[in-house]
């Protein structure tokens, strides 16, 4: 019984220690919850605006997951910030096939871009994203 008593006194302090309020243990940095809420639309990709009539969009959840239109199938996967870094992938997406020139294409593109990013910063309803900083390859607008 003397067992029981010892690993309840260690859940104990390792609860206590758990509710500290000694602060953050992480590096301050751009936080989660400010790419959660709005749907936000791809304006360029590498530069280049987006395809006329496609609608390439990504949404980021509480539970650190993102969702969203390539263009023409939708996608989904993980997305976490942790230290002020950026984590996306892996993706899945429905498997439709578009005809119209050009959307296939951009819609990889799209999605690789989305998986290699590493940063992003915010600036009024303008979110940007690359794989290092100062290197942006996706550029979103808030709706």
């Amino acid at each position: 019984m003397g067992g029981w008593r010892r690993a309840g006194a260690v859940v104990t302090v390792l609860g206590l220690l758990g509710c500290s309020s000694g602060g953050p243990t992480t590096p301050p940095g751009p936080d989660a919850g400010s790419l959660v809420g709005p749907t936000w639309s791809l304006t360029t990709l590498a530069g280049q605006p987006v395809l006329e009539g496609t609608k390439l969009t990504a949404e980021f959840s509480g539970e650190d997951r993102v969702a969203g239109n390539a263009g023409c199938n939708s996608f989904f996967g993980q997305a976490r910030v942790d230290a002020g870094r950026l984590t996306v992938g892996p993706l899945g997406s429905t498997l439709m096939a578009c005809v119209r020139d050009g959307v296939m294409e951009q819609e990889g593109r799209y999605l690789a871009s989305l998986e290699a990013a590493t940063r992003y910063t915010l600036s009024g309803d303008q979110l940007r994203l690359g794989p290092a900083a100062g290197d942006v390859t996706l550029v979103f607008t808030s709706r």
